[in-house]
């Protein structure tokens, strides 16, 4: 993915050429399939707004991805009555479902566990 282990912090940059590979924590979340971060969003508003939500969702993604590599969206997944969005963090999955709060009203709810290393985000707006 190119992020970089550098001072104890992943962040983006130039590789350089004597650095030793590995994979980063958010990539090998994605391999392996194991979400921090699972955002429900459903409702009629929603399918109505579905292409702008999941703008919105992206841009959110690329803010949190700049200044921190290993917060990304690993699957957008359509169900008969809902979009389950996973992520490979909990403050990406968090931020974005305040951020539809914030943009679009409706019912915005969030639940860790795990001691914090995981987050359940529901949004929903009829």
């Amino acid at each position: 993915c190119g992020a970089l282990f550098v001072n104890g912090r992943w962040s983006w940059g130039k590789t350089p050429a004597n650095a030793n590979g590995t994979i980063c924590p958010a990539c090998r979340r994605t391999s392996d399939n194991l979400p921090a971060g699972y955002i429900e969003l459903k409702g009629a508003f929603f399918q109505e707004h579905y292409d702008e939500i999941l703008n919105l969702t992206r841009n959110i993604e690329q803010q949190e991805k700049n200044e921190r590599p290993l917060e990304r969206i690993m699957a957008i997944i359509d169900e008969k009555d809902h979009t389950l969005v996973t992520t490979t963090g909990i403050h990406i999955a968090r931020r974005i479902g305040e951020a539809l709060s914030r943009s679009y009203n409706g019912d915005f709810s969030f639940q860790y566990a795990d001691g914090e290393k995981s987050i359940r985000v529901s949004w929903q707006r009829t």
